[in-house]
């Protein structure tokens, strides 16, 4: 804990992670919020730049590595996006596939696809499959429509169902008008 704790204020250029006392307390679940709204502030807010993008990767690989499915997400996609750091798909399917493992819907459905492609990960289309289902009963929009498309047309291991494609298509437009925001 002490050498996390560290590493956060040495990324944050305060300079001062010697005068760290080893009995610092542990994170609360309100500093872990608070940790990930400032990450996400940096990549996607108003202040938004490059500049404050090798701090954001420094408190989101801290938050991922205990635990956060959040920060795993977007930790994956800096990663895959090469923001702050160089792209690594490798990495960026490892991180996604901890967010998936967290229940991050949007992290399915980009680690599906990335396991539909081979970017980053073995190609496995039933592995996939499972991803975009899962996604789907989350109602992630993209995976509604992926399933939709992939039961129009047999792909993905579906077997061809217009049926089944309509009825995806239309929740498919209906999960597009209540979208949850990102994690």
């Amino acid at each position: 804990m002490k050498d996390r704790i560290a590493a956060l204020l040495l990324a944050a250029g305060a300079g001062l992670a010697h005068t760290i006392a080893p009995a610092a307390p542990a994170p609360t679940a309100a500093s872990g919020i608070a940790v990930l709204n400032e990450a996400r502030e940096l990549l996607r807010g108003p202040a938004a730049s490059p500049a404050g993008w090798p701090r954001a990767f420094s408190l989101l690989k801290i938050a991922a590595e205990d635990g956060n499915s959040a920060a795993a997400y977007y930790l994956g996609l800096m990663y895959r996006n090469g923001m702050g750091v160089a792209r690594d798909s490798n990495l960026a399917a490892h991180w996604l596939c901890k967010a998936a493992q967290g229940r991050v819907a949007p992290a399915m459905f980009l680690y599906a696809n990335m396991l539909l492609t081979g970017e980053g990960a073995t190609r496995d289309e039933a592995a996939a499959r499972r991803w975009i289902e899962q996604a789907a009963a989350l109602e992630h929009p993209g995976a509604m429509l992926q399933m939709a498309l992939a039961l129009r047309d047999g792909s993905m291991g579906f077997e061809r169902d217009e049926t089944q494609y309509e009825i995806y298509m239309k929740e498919a437009a209906h999960a597009l008008r209540h979208q949850m925001p990102e994690p």
